[in-house]
């Protein structure tokens, strides 16, 4: 809150008790109720002015002021109260040996002051603090930290401080001390005095890099309005020069948000200009029309190898644009959408990717037939692809489908029809050039069932269980066709045949735990979920390891999830081969948060013939306020670390600092990081 917020009501207190008879406590109600107590408390007509005297407490709309002795003077409307006065406002304190302040100009003096904002937890201290305005203030010999206690761990000392609340202050003569140890001197120094986001400088952070050299990075956060702030790096190299940066955030009521992001360098080491820029925006403020966009581009592949800190950036090949504008209705979306897809890898000189220029398509969901127990939906699209070398033209489908739902008795069924056309414009091509057209069917048929049993489990935490199983059988046919006259864009010009069969069996376990306060929460404990296919026809495509067995039964899937305690996780999704005895693909993630930094994460992935990866993340905050964190990622097809990654935090109530150390094949960079609490913080947005 405000200081000004605070003395304005005090003012009011003492000017009320004009009012007031001379009694040990006495109540007034000029605008709303004040409560006056005292020791003693008398007037003296010759100078027009209230004195009370011994454990002065004045209350009055949630101000509460407190001291030894106050005094009002009618005449000149001034207001003084000395000896340990204290002036509450909700959790913020103003704390001082004596307080003079005349209540028709807001104007006064604290001797030896002290004040408290909790919400930010501002401490400021001066040995005469001078209030020269409504918000305004000038002190002697000012102090100011974010640390608690009388022997802060830093703080900045001024010989003239200026502090405009909900503003900024500006000092001069400034000194940073480390405990009472003066670092660096400053001639002049600003930093927000604001109760939320607030502008400044961010600590530099600070490294040493095989491609980078020895480098600084200075942020400067600006919090522009309440819905709108930026951050503005400044990132000096020695080994590729000097490059700028900045990450725009905003927000809008009704739905509309956004960000741009961009670097740009001018690398030395290269002799050309480099960068990326990245821009998100959602806008859904005209209702059902919703217009999104998703730009990422960059100057060249090897940036994120050079530029990067984010695992995974580095080796990107294609990056993706899109700009979509969205209708929606009851049941019906219309979608048109530009697509540009950049191949990082041939860069500016990319003439075959293929672009959806444009691209529109309009779905209708499941609607029913009048009074039967039919249902109808619809998808369609057209596109336009496009490329300046290679096969270029217009693909145009439609898929209509009849779907029915009906029980027979503990059975669930669901039986549905559907036929999809294709037409095709294509040109530029060796072969697929011309005007084409395909149509195919297809029809499948759900046989599920559900059943379910709660257990006592005699545990007080955990009362009960509930497992649920549904057994499902799924028949899959589509129409086998001759494409091979039909131009070739992605996989959706390829319909694959099929008659497929599908048994699989699902297992749900929710425990229901008792809470604290008597309550009931029900969590999902396990998922377990079997499936395996008998293809009869046809053939299929592993979207995986793109390969066709030709056989007959299709992999066994296993998906599972597992949480049987809050923090902790295991997520698995593999399938096995049953001809050769193995796994064709696995994924597993498991983790856990705990509570002082303590966590950890490990995560698999397998593809036979393709890749296998292991990423795991840990933290270790046993020893406070020390917190280790590592992050590693192996490739097993490869036979090395992709990146490892060391860090070690110290964590103090007002600062901070991290020692990192990553190591990649190509690169290996330190890093040190400072953090003072409430010296240009970043917070979240609020619409305007």
């Amino acid at each position: 809150m405000k200081l000004s917020r605070a003395l304005g009501p005090f003012c009011k207190i003492l000017f009320f008790l004009a009012c007031a008879s001379s009694a040990m406590a006495t109540d007034v109600s000029p605008s709303g109720p004040v409560r006056i107590s005292a020791d003693s408390l008398s007037y003296a007509e010759r100078s027009s002015s209230f004195q009370a005297e011994g454990n002065v407490r004045i209350r009055y709309d949630g101000v509460t002021l407190l001291s030894d002795s106050a005094v009002f003077s009618e005449e000149e409307g001034e207001a003084i109260a000395e000896g340990n006065v204290v002036l509450e406002k909700g959790e913020d304190t103003l704390h001082g040996d004596r307080v003079r302040l005349n209540t028709v100009t807001e104007q006064g003096e604290v001797a030896n002051g002290y004040l408290f904002l909790k919400k930010p937890n501002f401490h400021i201290r001066s040995g005469l603090m001078s209030k020269v305005g409504t918000d305004d203030y000038h002190m002697e010999r000012g102090a100011f930290t974010t640390c608690d206690g009388d022997s802060p761990s830093w703080h900045f000392t001024a010989r003239n401080l200026d502090l405009t609340l909900e503003e900024y202050a500006t000092g001069s003569d400034v000194l940073f001390y480390v405990k009472d140890v003066p670092l660096f001197y400053l001639p002049y120094f600003i930093f927000p005095v604001k109760t939320e986001r607030q502008s400044g400088f961010l600590f530099p952070r600070l490294g040493n890099s095989t491609k980078k050299g020895f480098y600084l990075d200075i942020p400067f956060y600006w919090a522009i309005t309440p819905s709108q702030d930026a951050t503005l790096n400044l990132d000096i190299q020695t080994k590729r020069g000097v490059g700028t940066g900045i990450d725009y955030r905003y927000m809008a009521k009704g739905g509309s948000e956004g960000s741009i992001a961009g670097y740009g360098i001018y690398d030395t080491s290269q002799s050309r200009f480099r960068g990326d820029i990245l821009q998100r925006h959602v806008d859904a403020t005209a209702g059902s029309l919703t217009f999104r966009s998703d730009i990422n581009l960059v100057s060249d592949r090897d940036f994120y190898r050079d530029f990067t800190n984010d695992a995974g950036e580095y080796n990107r090949q294609y990056l993706d644009s899109r700009a979509a504008l969205t209708k929606h209705w009851q049941d019906q979306v219309l979608n048109a959408e530009l697509g540009y897809v950049q191949n990082v890898d041939i860069g500016s000189s990319d003439k075959t990717t293929l672009q959806r220029l444009p691209s529109v398509s309009f779905t209708a969901v499941r609607r029913k037939i009048g009074d039967s127990p039919f249902f109808f939906s619809l998808d369609s699209s057209a596109v336009n692809f496009y490329r300046p070398q290679g096969i270029e033209g217009q693909r145009f489908t439609v898929h209509p489908t009849v779907t029915s739902y009906f029980q027979a008795g503990f059975l669930d069924l669901s039986a549905s029809a559907g036929y999809s056309q294709r037409l095709y414009n294509a040109y530029g091509g060796d072969s697929g050039n011309g005007t084409h057209g395909e149509g195919v069917a297809d029809a499948g048929l759900t046989v599920s069932s559900r059943f379910a049993r709660i257990f006592d489990t005699r545990m007080l935490s955990m009362p009960k269980v509930r497992h649920l199983l549904i057994p499902e059988v799924a028949y899959s046919f589509v129409q086998e066709r001759n494409q091979d006259e039909l131009p070739f864009f992605d996989y959706d010009d390829r319909m694959l045949g099929q008659n497929l069969v599908t048994l699989s069996l699902a297992n749900y376990v929710t425990g229901k735990f008792t809470q604290a306060d008597g309550s009931s929460l029900y969590r999902e404990i396990m998922f377990l979920r079997l499936s395996q296919g008998y293809q009869a026809t046809g053939s299929r495509r592993d979207l995986l390891t793109l390969v066709d067995e030709g056989r007959s039964l299709t992999d066994l899937r296993i998906q599972s999830r597992l949480s049987p305690m809050n923090g902790l996780s295991l997520d698995l999704d593999s399938r096995f081969n049953t001809y050769r005895g193995s796994f064709s693909s696995t994924i597993l993630a498991a983790g856990y948060d705990g509570e002082n930094g303590n966590r950890f994460g490990v995560g698999y992935r397998f593809t036979r013939d393709s890749l296998e990866y292991l990423e795991g993340t840990l933290g270790v905050g046993l020893v406070k306020p020390f917190v280790f964190n590592y992050t590693g990622r192996y490739s097993f097809d490869k036979g090395d670390f992709l990146e490892s990654i060391y860090a070690l935090e110290y964590k103090h109530q007002c600062w901070g600092v991290t020692l990192s150390y990553r190591d990649r094949p190509d690169n290996r960079e330190f890093m040190l990081t400072f953090t003072l609490a409430g010296v240009g913080a970043v917070g979240p947005l609020k619409t305007f």
